[in-house]
């Protein structure tokens, strides 16, 4: 059942998130932010022990085959603050939804168009060693470098994949064998693409597009 802290949680996010463009998904602790291809994602993260909040903030690719939001980039942003009072908690909360602001405006301004994402997510996977290597990072680098007609390079980020082990009932292995049939067959990734977008915006409840994405 829904507390005061909540209440507290979502006036604050109301008022300092929403004049950027954000939305409550539901009735959750959920924000999004929608730039098309992609949304920032701002969590006021509950804990199953004590009334309060963590804050979480990260953009997450919209070409997912999942029907729910993950941080694909960014993550966790602030520590738990427990709720003591209402007004000690009013404070918390205005402070954590100023610094979900700041962190998405950075985001904004970092993912800025397709060609900067995949160069950045690129040369984020290059970087990893070892455990992490070959996961999610890869396959959404792949994917936005192959948008972007860098086919050689998007096929060294689906080969890290394939050549990670398989958790099982994973779907990121099939979904790199599907893009990698795709690159094949330039010409079909893009509306391909745009047809992942656009069946999960439509789960995450997001306004169908008027326009082409690319």
């Amino acid at each position: 059942m829904p507390g005061p802290h909540d209440k507290i949680i979502a006036d604050a996010a109301k008022a300092v998130l929403v004049p950027l463009g954000f939305r409550r998904k539901g009735r959750s602790r959920v924000w999004l932010a929608d730039y098309d291809w992609w949304a920032t994602v701002v969590e006021f993260q509950p804990s199953a022990w004590s009334k309060g909040s963590y804050l979480n903030v990260g953009a997450h690719w919209l070409w997912s085959e999942m029907d729910c939001v993950s941080f694909d980039f960014g993550g966790r942003v602030a520590e738990f603050v427990e709720y003591q009072s209402d007004a000690q908690f009013t404070t918390a909360a205005a402070r954590f939804a100023q610094c979900a602001a700041d962190e998405a405006q950075r985001l904004s301004q970092t993912f800025v168009s397709l060609e900067a994402t995949a160069e950045i997510l690129l040369n984020e996977e290059r970087t990893l060693d070892g455990f992490g290597q070959g996961g999610w990072m890869a396959f959404n680098a792949g994917v936005a470098l192959g948008i972007v007609g860098r086919m050689d390079d998007a096929l060294e980020m689906f080969g890290r994949v394939r050549s990670s082990p398989v958790s099982p009932g994973s779907i990121l292995h099939p979904a790199v064998d599907h893009m990698v049939r795709l690159i094949a067959e330039p010409s079909g990734l893009r509306p391909e693409v745009a047809a992942l977008i656009a069946r999960h915006r439509a789960a995450l409840r997001l306004p169908a597009l008027d326009a082409r994405i690319f």
